[in-house]
C-alpha cells in the first residue's frame, strides 16, 4: 500500500523522499503511518520497477534526489485507487483509497463506496449470527472480553456502513462530524 500511497503524493508535483514523508504525515497520518525506513526502501523499489524517476536538483543550496512519476506509475496507481476495497484488509486500505477519490471519476466513486458498504453490510449480518449464536451459550459472562471484541467489530461496521451512505451522498463534512459527535 506503501508504494501506492506515494504514487498519489508524487502524480501532481515532483518530490522528495522528505517531502513524500510530511505530505503522508499532514494528509494521512491520522490513520496510515510510514517511517523513512520503509519510506526510501520503497522508493528504490519503485524506481527499480520504472514507477518512478530519481534525479537530482538543486534547492536552497543543496543537491536533494527529487521523484517524478511515470506512465507505469500513474497506471499503477490507478489500478490500485480503481480496484475494488476489501473490509477485511483493514481501515488503512480503504481510507488511503478514499483520500484520493477525486482522482476517480464521480460513477466509479460512487461505485466503489456503493460495493464497500454492501460489503460491510453482508459483514454486520455474518457479525449479528454470531452474536446470536454467543447469546445461547451458559455462562457467556466467562467469555465477556471475547464477546466484547464482536460487539466492537458490530458497532465499528454499522459506523462504516453509515459512513458510507453520508459519503456517497456527499453531505457536508461538518454534518458528518456532528453526526459522529452524538455519543
Amino acid at each position: 500500500m506503501l508504494e501506492s500511497i506515494i504514487l498519489g503524493m508524487v502524480l501532481e508535483e515532483d518530490l522528495t523522499g522528505y517531502d513524500i514523508k510530511k505530505r503522508i504525515e499532514t494528509g494521512i497520518g491520522v490513520f496510515y503511518k510510514a517511517s523513512f525506513g520503509s519510506l526510501y526502501p520503497a522508493l528504490k523499489k519503485m524506481t527499480g520497477k520504472g514507477c518512478l524517476i530519481a534525479y537530482d536538483k538543486s534547492q536552497g543550496g543543496r543537491q536533494k534526489i527529487f521523484y517524478q512519476i511515470t506512465e507505469a506509475g500513474k497506471k499503477s496507481f490507478y489500478d490500485w485507487l480503481s480496484s475494488p476495497m476489501n473490509i477485511f484488509d483493514g481501515t488503512n486500505t480503504h481510507l488511503a483509497k478514499v483520500y484520493f477519490f477525486d482522482r476517480l471519476s464521480p460513477e466509479l466513486r460512487e461505485h466503489q463506496l456503493l460495493q464497500h458498504e454492501i460489503n460491510n453490510v453482508n459483514y454486520l449480518h455474518k457479525l449479528e449470527a454470531l452474536e446470536k449464536e454467543f447469546d445461547k451459550l451458559e455462562h457467556k459472562e466467562c467469555f465477556y472480553y471475547k464477546l466484547s471484541t464482536l460487539y466492537y467489530g458490530i458497532c465499528i461496521t454499522r459506523e462504516a456502513i453509515r459512513w458510507c451512505q453520508s459519503v456517497r451522498k456527499q453531505q457536508p463534512l461538518s454534518e458528518l462530524m456532528r453526526k459522529g459527535a452524538d455519543l
